[in-house]
């Protein structure tokens, strides 16, 4: 697609102006004589010129340091040069940072002289001459306000107006040391042909050189502690158009999300004949007709299912990797799984082929077969998701800006399913749920512990009640040392052991899967009896819609509850059913973090030292591959992360028949379609010794393997009989 170019003459422009009506002159004439490009610059000017003004500041920074040895007293120039060359020596690094050659290419240019300019170049330079290079943030904004009245500026352009004002002060700044040090420097034809404005033309007096280094350096010292990202978004003219959210919800969101909404108005801007403000109103058009919350936000139609449609609406035709990561997209399973068993079946041929014509016999050959199977499919899963990675773009979801507060209508119970054992572990549990707290307060935040007793054969065992005891005082000091305002941000729910003839023991009903679900209808105002012990203020419970589920040995960074509240709460994220079948039609109603072992528990033991940086072999301990959800949109639940009550208890209400499923986080994920939030991170610990890993293991088997009989086309059902099984419905 050609690159827009704005023929002007710099030199006429700036002369023809009037001190009291200039910018608006300025604007109208390049409006006026726009052209698009019939050939686009694919080298970027600016690394030579960089290079240009850092050989010359740095010989005048020089020139300053010898005559500050020689001289008596110094000049205020030189006090400024020698005192804030640093500042200069960052900028410098900034832009070259900042403009690389391919952004550079993306940008109108303007006809000038001998080449073309950046268009937005062209305005930072008019205004920094015009100004002597004393720029103001209010003055920048009106600047680039009044001449959008005329002409839009594209997204690129507006985040490319920091570094190219750091480039035009640093021009001025080495115009005026040349002056004051008569070192040798021309300004670039390409870059800096902006002529002076004549004196009764001039928005402002004339200053002396020693000024403008002056104005330049504090100009310097401005744009590098702007906080850019507000002052892009208050003069971006699709910023504007897209917080006209039918459902509001745009404004609602963090800046990474936005920023990604505008980033796909660029690309289709691309791929397209309609520019970017264009597109930003027909996504809107789309959105003021929509026909449910989803479809009634923006986001549908720029990141969600409704892409098609404003992809369609604008002509857009996607590039040659675009339509190669669609096909994938459409053929997912088969390329997935097909090339895995390519590769496997290579790896083993391979290896089959050393066999023969190391002159093994037909017994050694097929050993060899079978005894490379698993780690020629284990290296075959790990090249195949490298591939996918470097193919599929991340799937990155949308998310809410809580950071000031999660608000009543997103609460968010934190539990932490435990068994008591001791006072030891009590304490333990108490100690995490407090840094949990400190972590993340808020005054929609609570947390609660979730206990049972270990299995016994009896229902009670002695010191049981006192340890029940001792865990309603922790909790009601807990509250009064953190409590304010007639809240209760922590909680104890209790339940007593009831007899399990098939396990031949007295335990807590369906163990953690069992706290959940019984946790799940207390939240939902059904039934309440399940928890013999509650400790808390029960009058908040049933407006508690987000749970956040973690293990005993979990930590959470700061604010990781809001940050998956956020994601959970978007209105593209959430679940949404089939009111025909009831069965999930989209969202999510299980958002999983990304799970990493804490670096200390990492160095524990030998053990630890050599295990815990495998992900090939324990897909269980970590979420750290974002293969499952950039390809199929899903992730893999592991029973650490946030979900939605009413929908999660909607989409697994009595599907699991009792003494059925020990592993059960697998079994949830899917049906209640879990979603992997790469980007937040939780922190667990790693078994020290061989046989804590092996009974670990030992649990996940047999829970893998109780999973088989859902695999089937009709899978159990806690009513007796088999129904069709189906993940969603």
């Amino acid at each position: 697609m050609s690159v827009p170019v704005f023929t002007a003459d710099p030199k006429q422009t700036i002369a023809n102006l009037a001190p009291h009506n200039w910018l608006e002159e300025l604007a109208a004439h390049l409006a006026q004589h726009s052209e698009p490009s019939k050939s686009a610059v694919r080298r970027s000017p600016l690394p030579a010129r960089m290079k240009q003004l850092e050989v010359f500041l740095t010989a005048a920074h020089r020139y300053f340091e010898e005559t500050s040895q020689i001289e008596t007293s110094t000049s205020h120039t030189a006090e400024w040069m020698l005192d804030n060359f640093y500042i200069i020596e960052q900028t410098l690094r900034q832009v070259s940072r900042d403009i690389p050659s391919d952004f550079y290419h993306r940008l109108p240019k303007l006809k000038s002289g001998s080449g073309q300019m950046a268009r937005i170049y062209a305005l930072a330079f008019t205004l920094t001459k015009a100004t002597e290079g004393h720029l103001e943030v209010s003055q920048i904004k009106s600047f680039i306000n009044l001449f959008q009245n005329i002409t839009f500026l594209q997204i690129g352009e507006n985040w490319a107006l920091p570094p190219m004002l750091r480039l035009s002060v640093l021009e001025v700044l080495a115009e005026a040391l040349a002056s004051v040090t008569r070192l040798n420097f021309l300004p670039a034809p390409f870059f800096a042909t902006w002529a002076d404005m004549p004196d009764d033309r001039r928005s402002q007096p004339r200053v002396d050189d020693e000024t403008r280094v002056i104005y330049c350096i504090l100009s310097l010292r401005m744009l590098a502690t702007q906080n850019w990202r507000d002052f892009f978004e208050e003069i971006s003219v699709v910023e504007k158009i897209l917080r006209t959210d039918p459902v509001g919800v745009y404004s609602q969101m963090d800046f990474e999300t936005r920023n990604r909404y505008r980033n796909r108005i660029e690309n289709l801007a691309l791929g397209s004949s309609m520019d970017e403000s264009g597109i930003a109103h027909e996504a809107l058009c789309f959105a003021q007709n929509g026909d449910s919350p989803r479809a009634c936000h923006i986001g549908f139609y720029l990141v969600g299912e409704g892409r098609a449609l404003l992809e369609g609406r604008i002509g857009y035709q996607p590039s040659f990797a675009s339509r190669l990561q669609r096909k994938l997209s459409h053929h997912v399973v088969a390329v997935f799984l097909g090339s895995i068993l390519t590769f496997t079946i290579f790896l083993c041929l391979a290896a089959a082929g050393y066999a023969f014509f190391a002159g093994g016999s037909f017994l050694q050959f097929f050993l060899v077969c079978v005894l490379s199977l698993v780690p020629a499919s284990a290296l075959a899963v790990n090249l195949v998701n490298g591939l996918v990675t470097q193919i599929m773009p991340p799937r990155i979801l949308p998310r809410l800006n809580f950071q000031d507060g999660v608000p009543p209508e997103a609460s968010v119970m934190v539990v932490i399913p435990a068994l008591l054992k001791n006072k030891d572990e009590l304490e333990f549990l108490l100690c995490q749920m407090e840094n949990h707290h400190l972590g993340n307060a808020d005054p929609n935040i609570r947390f609660t512990l979730l206990t049972d007793f270990e299995d016994a054969p009896q229902k009670e065992l002695p010191g049981e009640a006192d340890l029940i005891q001792t865990a309603r005082e922790s909790i009601a000091r807990l509250n009064l040392r953190y409590g304010g305002d007639g809240t209760t941000p922590f909680y104890l729910f209790h339940r007593e052991r009831i007899w399990n003839p098939k396990e031949g023991c007295w335990m807590g009903w369906e163990r953690k899967r069992g706290k959940l679900v019984e946790f799940n209808s207390l939240l939902n105002g059904r039934e309440r009896s399940a928890f013999t012990v509650q400790t808390g203020d029960l009058r908040t419970m049933p407006r508690i819609p987000f749970v956040v589920t973690l293990d005993a040995d979990v930590t959470m960074p700061r604010d990781c509850v809001r940050h998956l509240a956020g994601i959970l709460a978007h209105p593209l994220n959430q679940p949404e059913f089939n009111p025909e079948t009831g069965a999930l039609a989209d969202g999510y109603t299980v958002i999983q973090p990304r799970v990493q072992v804490r670096p200390n528990v990492a160095n524990r033991s030998l053990f630890s030292r050599v295990y815990s940086g495998d992900i090939t072999l324990d897909l269980y301990t970590r979420a750290v591959s974002d293969v499952y959800q950039d390809l199929f949109g899903e992730g893999n639940y592991i029973g650490k992360g946030i979900y939605h009550v009413a929908a999660f208890d909607q989409c697994l209400s009595d599907r699991v028949p009792d003494n059925t499923l020990l592993s059960h986080d697998l079994f949830e994920g899917i049906h209640g379609r879990c979603a992997l939030a790469t980007h937040i991170t939780l922190y667990e610990d790693y078994p020290p010794h061989y046989l804590t890993y092996a009974y670990r293991l030992h649990r996940w088997v047999r829970g893998d393997w109780q999973l088989l009989p859902w695999l089937l086309p009709h899978v159990p059902h806690k009513a007796g009989n088999a129904i069709e099984g189906s993940f969603h419905a």
